[in-house]
């Protein structure tokens, strides 16, 4: 819309495009019905105070607009950045992570396993060089034990 659109007229626009009565305008706007009517008459041209609860109840609407005339009514709607592909990187990096997870923990349970493996290792070791010493103790009883019953036997 052009500037050749006085601000009372552009006040009424609001108005008419939210399609509400003017008596539901002046509530919304917390204003008296003669106000908002000396507005739209041209007879007098809203205050500061009055713009301000315009730009506060309608957000959307341009200021710029409003006040000078410039632009579109409306204010430019900020583009939302569609983030599916990051989203998507995302639960694929969740989904490796949780793969890893359960990797990490089977190996854990492996060296758990193994561990308890070294140490019966460890233990059945122990008992063999026992028992191999006591062998051996046995063996060299069982020579002199012989070399005793030879020499009696002579």
């Amino acid at each position: 819309m052009s500037n050749t659109i006085s601000i009372n007229q552009r006040v009424m626009s609001i108005m008419e495009t939210k399609h509400l009565t003017r008596s539901s305008f002046a509530a919304l706007l917390e204003t008296s019905l003669p106000v908002l009517t000396h507005i739209s008459s041209g007879r007098n041209k809203p205050g500061l105070e009055f713009i301000q609860k315009v730009i506060e109840k309608f957000p959307e609407i341009s200021p710029d607009w409003l006040l000078m005339g410039k632009g579109e009514m409306l204010r430019a709607q900020k583009e939302i950045p569609k983030l599916d592909k990051e989203i998507d990187q995302l639960n694929s990096i969740q989904a490796e992570i949780e793969l890893q997870k359960k990797s990490i923990s089977q190996i854990e349970q492996y060296n758990r396993i193994l561990i308890k493996e070294i140490n019966y290792l460890a233990e059945l070791q122990h008992i063999l060089t026992k028992y191999q010493t006591n062998s051996s103790k046995q063996i060299e009883n069982i020579e002199i034990i012989k070399k005793e019953i030879l020499q009696k036997l002579k």
